[in-house]
């Protein structure tokens, strides 16, 4: 049980981390319950962030 727990605890924190990814909180947060977190995080690396916050971070 405390396993499991974990494991969506981490899983949870991935999701924050792909926040302002293209995909999302809850895309990333669904792709890393489905794989592993630890093959959702290269994923992120790779990925760039999302056009809005491109666009806000210019000046």
């Amino acid at each position: 049980m405390l396993e499991a727990i974990v494991y969506i605890v981490f899983c949870v924190l991935t999701g924050l981390c792909g926040m302002h990814r293209r995909m999302g909180f809850l895309g990333t947060f669904l792709v890393a319950l489905v794989t592993t977190p630890l093959v959702v995080l290269p994923i992120l690396v790779i990925t760039g962030p999302s056009r809005r916050v491109e666009w806000r971070q210019r000046p």
